[in-house]
This record gives structure tokens, sequence and C-alpha cells, in this order.
């Protein structure tokens, strides 16, 4: 399925296929007919002891396209495929357990960060002596220097995906020594530990050719538990293999091997042992097959997951707000979440704001008049706006109401979502035309540079519901170029209002009072019809048996190095 993940910096992940990061506490595996878990801090990956596996063995991972680009923080990076090789290459100052809380991360840091409210906000890290890139070099404060130089958008050379959290920062200095790092903030910033994730060398950072493009062919320096090993694209895939310069405990496998293969050729191959583990998501097929698997089980969690209905704001027909309105009450999402989430045993309820799911704290229904089913209305609201009723279908200046749907193939839970609106659409007299065009292409040919009108895939989110969100709503802007610079803002619609409301969200360190700011982004959101959130997307991966420490991580981090095979 396709999908993009909240990525990097605290922003959103695309994805065709899903996985959260992390490992955390598991429950036991559901019955034939469970539905996946509803609470936040609950997930499956057969925790074991590194002391009960095996040393060695390979691990094949299937994954939708090959990355365009290795450097998460790059606009083409953000695929969570992308995510899932790098995390396993990169350091990051925090990862999450299973509750979504932010713990340090001690293979890169030497002690806990500390954190100064006042008069300006300072955190400052310690890294761990021992952290160094895998061509020798330390990781020092120069490498904190330039992800933030590199990602906070005062430098328009850098082409982007997020500049969040790093906007909000005014300085990152040397300490007492090379090893200790001072970051200052221009304002409070309450998501300060979903900074500095990942972070890429300096010695890349600060060249903006590189930082675009030098990662796009394959990983450069990096300095994880693995390393980058090669890369094939006749096999379509990409081999990571154990890193001996790494300074943590060992990791159990010998390589990880991420093989290219259509979304719904997975479950196939899955069962023919070509693969290990794979993202069931809300697909029935793929589920009732994989549960007749006898090597494999299904691992649940409740993860920051969702698909959705993406709007282009910008094309002839969509630019205009009332046409957006009048098409989102035409659309069902109730019926949409029965039909994908019902044959699961999930409860079929559509998802009712961008910013929180429907398990976490903070969730409220703002969707309004827009999020709701008015086929009535909807037609009303297209007279009004010029799109007269010609037979069955509308028309305004001899034109078509006709809006494309852009989707991957091989996907086919894109293609019942899409054939779902499809139908309703037509009973308020407008044409939706699909165009499947190749998984790979989705994203760098289709939806970054704006070419489609309606889009359809999951964002895989992080324990940081507020300002990973910022990237996808923030107002898109013109630079110098001429060129809208849109983040990951892929509707390309915005306000200042959103805008203002999430720099309050992001300086209010008490959280019941940013929860409010953030709803009423949402409201103005849904009444941007910037896009349509379908439902909560469950997080179902079917994985052999004895594969440990992998699974549905939910909102935990996983460790790379502990992932392998039972013994």
């Amino acid at each position: 399925m396709m999908s993009k993940r909240l990525v990097c910096v605290p922003a959103l992940l695309m994805v065709a296929t899903l996985a959260s990061q992390g490992c955390g506490r598991e429950d036991p595996a559901p019955a034939a007919t469970t539905a996946a878990p509803a609470v936040a801090d609950k997930n499956q990956v057969n925790p074991r002891p590194r002391d009960q596996m095996q040393d060695g063995g390979k691990f094949t991972w299937p994954i939708s396209a090959l990355p365009s680009n290795f450097n998460r923080a790059q606009l083409d990076g953000t695929e969570k495929d992308t995510a899932d090789i790098m995390a396993a290459l990169m350091p990051a100052a925090f990862h999450t357990d299973a509750v979504g809380t932010p713990l340090w991360n001690d293979d890169y840091l030497a002690a806990a960060p500390t954190m100064t409210p006042e008069p300006k906000q300072v955190v400052t890290y310690q890294i761990n002596p021992k952290a160094a890139w895998d061509d020798g070099t330390p990781l020092t404060w120069e490498d904190f220097h330039w992800q933030w130089k590199a990602n906070n958008g005062s430098d328009k050379r850098y082409q982007i995906s997020s500049a969040n959290g790093y906007e909000d920062i005014e300085n990152v200095q040397r300490g007492k020594d090379d090893r200790e790092v001072i970051v200052t903030f221009k304002h409070k910033y309450a998501d300060w530990p979903a900074i500095f994730d990942p972070i890429y060398p300096s010695a890349t950072n600060k060249n903006p050719a590189i930082f675009n493009d030098g990662w796009k062919a394959q990983p450069l320096v990096t300095a994880g538990p693995f390393r980058f090993g090669s890369l094939d694209r006749t096999s379509k895939t990409v081999t990571l293999v154990r890193n001996e310069k790494w300074w943590g405990d060992r990791a159990k496998l010998d390589s990880i091997v991420y093989r290219m293969i259509e979304p719904d050729a997975q479950i196939d191959a899955l069962a023919n042992g070509e693969i290990d583990a794979m993202d069931v998501g809300p697909d029935a097929n793929k589920y009732a097959r994989a549960r007749t698997i006898d090597a494999a089980e299904v691992r649940v969690a409740g993860g920051p997951n969702f698909r959705h209905l993406t709007v282009n704001g910008t094309g002839a027909i969509l630019q205009d707000v009332k046409v957006r309105q009048a098409l989102a009450m035409a659309i069902d999402r109730t019926a949409i979440a029965k039909a994908l989430l019902g044959p699961l045993g999930i409860d079929p309820r559509p998802l009712n704001n961008h910013i929180f799911m429907a398990n976490q704290a903070g969730y409220q229904d703002n969707s309004g008049d827009v999020g709701k089913y008015n086929p009535a209305r909807a037609r009303q609201l297209l007279d009004e706006a010029g799109w007269t009723l010609n037979g069955t279908s509308r028309m305004k200046g001899g034109k078509p109401l006709e809006i494309i749907c852009t989707i991957p193939a091989g996907v086919a839970t894109s293609r019942q979502e899409s054939e779902l609106i499809q139908n309703m659409l037509a009973q308020v007299g407008a044409t939706l035309t699909i165009n499947t065009v190749p998984t790979p292409d989705l994203f760098s040919k289709y939806v970054t540079p704006g070419q489609f009108d309606f889009t359809v895939f999951s964002w895989i989110g992080t324990p940081y519901p507020i300002s990973a969100s910022k990237s996808l709503y923030v107002k898109p802007v013109r630079n110098a170029r001429g060129e809208l610079e849109v983040q990951q803002n892929y509707a390309r619609v915005g306000s200042d209002e959103i805008d203002q409301l999430f720099q309050q969200a992001f300086q209010e360190l008490d959280r019941t009072k940013a929860t409010e700011i953030a709803n009423r982004i949402d409201g103005l959101i849904w009444q941007e019809v910037h896009s349509l959130t379908l439902y909560q997307r469950p997080e179902l991966v079917v994985a052999k048996k004895t594969l440990a420490n992998f699974g549905a991580f939910g909102f935990a981090s996983w460790k790379y190095e502990d992932i392998g095979w039972v013994k």
C-alpha cells in the first residue's frame, strides 16, 4: 500500500508498505477474529532477549520501490521504504517506547540531554565518545550544527522536505569540547526531542549539491549497527551488512536485504519463502491469505498511521474551495472505512482529525459539515459554483467536471478506495478518472511535482503529532526562482492563520493548551479541504514465527541490532 511516513525532523512519511519503528512490549498474538488494538501502547514484535537469538543470518525485507534519494531530509527522501533502510545506518538523539515516550539514545549520547526553558530554551547534548562515522570521523557538535543549517529553511539551495523544529533553533554551538552540543532556541519548542532524527554527517550537509543529489545513488557516510553493502538495480535489492566498527551491541544479523516487490505480489513472495515479513495494512485478501501460511503469524499494533485522500488545490477545477467542499461532502468516508476495515474485524470508523489519531490523547471530531456525507448539499454547492448538470455529468464553460485520481499500480487498497470514490462522485455529476502509474513513479513524477488532482496513500506518523504535521499543512511559498516550495504539503493549499497557529502550538509547553490549538488548526484544514482523512490504518504485519524483535511496532522505535532469528 502506497504511503509515506511523518518523517525526518518531526515530519510525516509516505509508504507503499508499512512498518513503524522500534521494540516495545508485546501482548499475546491475537485470535483469528481479533481486531487491531485500539490503545496506543501495545505492539507485537515477538520480543526475545539477545541470548535466545542466533548470531548471524539474513533478513529479507520487501520494499515497494528503490529509494530515489537516501537523504531522508531531502524532498524526495521521505518514503517509508527509505526510512526503513536509513534508520539502520544513521544516528538519532532519541528513540521511543511502545507508548511513544521519548527516550534518549545511549548509543549516540553519553547522558540524558538537559533542557532549561528560561530565559531562552537551551538543550545541551553530550555525545557518546565512542560514536563515529564509518569512515572513522568522530561524531561531533559540527554534525548537529550542519544538520540544523541544512534543514532550517534559510538557505533555499537546500531542497528540504521539512523545516519543522530546525527553523525554531537560533543557534547550535560547540560546548566545552567537540562532544558537547549547545542548542539555543528562538523561543520555546515543546517537541525538541523529535529534532536531530536522523543526523547526517557535516561533510555532506555542508554542500547543498551533495545534500540534494549526493545521496541519490547510494548511502554515503553512515554510523549505525549496519553499513551499506550494495545496491543492485537488476535484482532491485539494497543490501546492508553488519558494521564491525559499531560500538554498541553487535548486530545479530549478518545482513538485511531490502527487495523491491510490488505490494500486491508480496504475499505470494512470503508464502514462497522469498521474503521474511510484510505489511498487510487494510487489505482483507492479504490478511486472509497471511493466516493460512503455517510458518508465519500476524502481528498487530495500533499506531499513528492513516489513509487519506489528498486534493491538489492548484488545478483549474479544484482551486475553487467551494468545489473542493462539494466533492468532500459527496464522499461517504464511513462506507469506505466499512469496506476496507470491516473484513478485518476492525471497528470501521472514519478518522475525523488530521493531527491526532483516534487512540491518541487530544483526538476530537473537527470535520464539521465538510466531513459529513451530504450529497444533496454537494449538488447545491456545485450548482452555486457554476457546474450545471447536463444529463448525468456536470459542465462549466464547455468543460466537464472531471477529476484525475492518480494511484500506484499493484496496490489493491488504492484501487478499491478510488473505485468507491469514483462511484460516489458520479452520484453528484462528477467524473473521476483513475490514472494508474508505476509504483516507483507515484511521488517523484506525479505527487511531488503536482501532476495530479486526487491521490490516495498512507501517512505513517510519529509520536509527535503536532510538530510532525506542520510540513503537511504549511502554506506553500514561491522562492526566488519562482518555484513553489511545498515541503510535504502536496495539496498546495494553506493559510497564514494555520501557520501562525502551528507556531503557537510549538511554543506551548502546556500539552493541554497545545492540543487545544492543534484542534483549532484541524478545523481550518477541514474547511480548506486540503485532504480527507479516511480511516486510521491498522498496523498488521505478517512475519515468520521465528523472526524476533520485529513486527507491528505501533508508536515504538526499533533496534536493528536486536532483529534476528530465534535459536
